[in-house]
């Protein structure tokens, strides 16, 4: 039988301690809770002293905000690109972007997180403003950038950027996301992913043709 190879986390480049606190931080919160996470109970799962946990992280909200910014700094790798020389380039570079969100969105870690943050919203919304804050926001402003890039190169018709990128994931994503969290779908295959994510680059390209 063939050895199942392990898929790679944004966790895995990290530094041992860091890696190790996000860890035991991940897993505290999916037992307790936002609310029921101590940072006693992360540090002594990560094998860390609470000052060594407060010196890299602050407090228990930095850890999770670092938790999701690492999620979120990988999305938006793609668009740290060279300026694109042409509309195609600008379509391959958007299509790029919009496989690498989708899985990172779909991995199982992302909708526990996201499952987490409804159930305590109706206590606290303070895990959703940092969700919002650390994942969603940051990716959609560096996507507004890209759009905007495009639009001063003449490869994007006139529009707001921002309204462009959350256009954008709507494509992208659909319901994706909430049918993951109801657990009625499996996250979807390559395949598929790189399916729509050329289709909402496609569909992007036509509400905002290129000025001629």
């Amino acid at each position: 039988m063939a050895k199942k190879v392990k898929k790679q986390t944004p966790l895995d480049n990290l530094p041992p301690r860091r890696r190790a606190i996000l860890i035991a931080a991940f897993d505290v919160l999916m037992e307790q809770g936002y609310a029921g996470a101590s940072t006693l109970e992360i540090a002594t799962r990560a094998k860390v002293s609470k000052r060594e946990l407060y010196a890299e992280f602050g407090s228990k909200s930095g850890i999770l905000e670092a938790l999701i910014a690492t999620t979120a700094d990988r999305m938006q790798a793609p668009l740290a690109l060279p300026d694109v020389a042409d509309r195609p380039a600008f379509a391959a570079a958007l299509t790029r972007y919009g496989m690498t969100a989708l899985a990172a969105l779909c991995h199982p870690a992302v909708t526990a997180m996201n499952r987490l943050a409804v159930a305590e919203a109706g206590r606290t919304s303070e895990l959703g403003h940092i969700l919002e804050s650390s994942g969603r926001e940051p990716n959609r402003l560096a996507l507004g950038l890209m759009m905007k890039r495009a639009q001063d190169a003449s490869f994007l018709g006139e529009g707001d950027p921002n309204r462009m990128s959350g256009q954008f994931f709507s494509l992208l994503f659909g319901d994706i996301p909430v049918r993951l969290m109801l657990g009625v779908i499996e996250p979807p295959a390559a395949a598929e992913i790189r399916q729509r994510a050329e289709a909402a680059t496609d569909a992007l390209l036509k509400l905002y043709p290129a000025a001629t």
